[in-house]
């Protein structure tokens, strides 16, 4: 059993992650500001954790750490909006955790995004050239250039995963943060007309939030992770016009969507190759878009 604290394990993710170490037998601290979390998220293992509402910007002291999750963030979506409040929750953030890390000689498996790398040529793998189009993405690989250094210079082990675009049930919507999936859901279920930005054909590589905490359980354990960057996705890519016909389907509705221009940041093309994970974790994605949908449609 591991001591094991969750930054940002009151939100979507992270509530996901923080049931299954709990089912796992570890000792779960969450540190969550509640800025994009809920503890309704939480509620089915609240008994079982120790919570700490904490801004994760600013410096935090615990003691008998062994792994630090890092998943808290400054959503990607509003990061042109406040390019200062990014770097304080994902930059300064991380290197808070790795003060703590240091201070514990404490694991830190870290929730990067894909979003960094080069997208005009698919598929993408951990050799593709990064491009950070967004505030975000750029902070989110200063974020990972810290974690290198402290690996190096103070011995910390580490592990960077750079999600694909996850859904599943409890992710969370509002005017600044709107994923796709639940946003169509959610408009739907109330018989309102969703917003489909840019032509439609802009395409994403959709994994399940099981998925997701599957592999962060894996790489726990596995020493062969340790230093590595790797991808998370389901390695198939599908057009927004596409989710949108298929959450219809299953909501059985027939509603027009309005149409609007490109998003700042946006990207054409998403699919990712996940061999690197599948061959030092050995794992894979095992829930399809079909099935992940019909599971999140049924939950909300």
């Amino acid at each position: 059993m591991k001591r094991i604290l969750v930054t940002g394990g009151a939100g979507f993710i992270g509530s996901h992650f923080v049931e299954k170490l709990v089912d796992l037998n570890h000792g779960v601290i969450v540190l969550d500001d509640l800025s994009n979390g809920n503890l309704q998220k939480l509620k089915n293992v609240q008994d079982k954790i120790t919570f700490v509402k904490r801004d994760v910007s600013k410096p935090f002291r615990l003691k008998g750490l062994d792994v630090i999750c890092h998943l808290a963030c400054f959503p990607r979506s509003r990061s042109f909006q406040n390019p200062q409040r990014d770097v304080e929750v994902n930059v300064i953030g991380m290197v808070n955790v790795l003060e703590a890390a240091r201070k514990n000689n404490a694991k830190v498996v870290f929730s990067s995004n894909s979003g960094i790398y080069d997208t005009s040529r698919i598929p993408i793998d951990e050799n593709s050239p990064d491009k950070p189009k967004t505030p975000y993405d750029l902070d989110k690989l200063q974020a990972e250039n810290y974690m290198k250094l402290y690996g190096e210079t103070f011995g910390i082990e580490y592990v960077i995963f750079r999600f694909a675009t996850v859904f599943g049930a409890r992710q969370s919507i509002s005017p600044e943060w709107k994923p796709v999936v639940m946003e169509f859901i959610s408009k739907l279920h109330r018989k309102q007309r969703p917003t489909i930005y840019w032509d439609g054909e802009q395409t994403r590589d959709f994994i399940h939030v099981e998925d997701v905490v599957n592999a962060l359980v894996l790489a726990l354990e596995n020493k062969n992770a340790n230093g590595e960057t790797m991808i998370l996705g389901s390695g198939k890519e599908t057009s927004i016009n596409k989710l949108y016909r298929l959450i219809s389907r299953l909501l059985e509705t027939n509603i027009e969507p309005i149409r609007e221009p490109k998003q700042l940041g946006d990207i054409r093309r998403m699919r990712y190759n996940c061999e690197k994970a599948k061959r030092i974790l050995e794992w894979e994605p095992k829930i399809s878009l079909n099935e992940g949908l019909r599971r999140t449609t049924m939950s909300t």
